[in-house]
């Protein structure tokens, strides 16, 4: 943004200096897409950067660790008219970079479970999952057969490509009306 080309938009807060680097991070139960601002005040090395980047980074990705989480994840899918992407991943430990930035691209657009090795016999059985990373894409009502992605290098690109695929057009902003009139209306 250019400081001097006229007055600093009030979204933006004060800037005491330039170089000035701020975040504006996603807030997980804003349904607005609300953002709270951080300012960035380490080193400027590209290390240092990233590593700002990735900690404050917003998952949207529902972590899957049994059949009870599975089945939940596919009522809350139904319940929102949303397609499921189904990551079966052999990578413990936290939810990758990559899979946190796609999330937030397609929030709303699509739900994002993700499965680890570990824990996920039954799922992959059900879904004929033999290698790792696969991507099973299951469309609204299960309409069609379910999209596979598996055996291929699982780049940024690549995984654009197959979760804007199942992935709908629009966000959905408000759960479609329920018979029983109850339920959470927050995604």
């Amino acid at each position: 943004m250019d400081t001097e080309g006229g007055p600093t938009p009030a979204e933006i807060g004060q800037i005491r200096g330039t170089p000035t680097i701020k975040a504006f991070v996603p807030q997980r139960a804003s349904a607005k897409n609300a953002k709270t601002m951080l300012d960035y005040d380490q080193a400027r090395e590209v290390p240092d950067l990233v590593r700002f980047a990735t900690s404050r980074m917003p998952s949207f990705v529902e972590p899957v660790k049994g059949p009870a989480e599975l089945a939940a994840l596919r009522t809350k899918a139904a319940e929102w008219g949303l397609p499921l992407v189904l990551v079966f991943s052999n990578k413990a430990g936290q939810t990758s970079s990559l899979l946190k930035a796609l999330s937030a691209e397609y929030r709303r657009r699509v739900l994002i479970g993700e499965l680890k090795k570990a824990s996920s016999a039954a799922a992959a059985e059900e879904y004929a999952v033999k290698t790792f990373p696969t991507l099973i894409g299951l469309r609204v009502g299960g309409e069609g057969a379910p999209l596979r992605f598996e055996g291929k290098e699982p780049t940024a690109g690549r995984l654009d490509t197959f979760i804007g695929k199942v992935a709908l057009r629009k966000p959905v902003l408000k759960k479609p009306e329920q018979s029983d009139g109850g339920g959470k209306e927050e995604l």
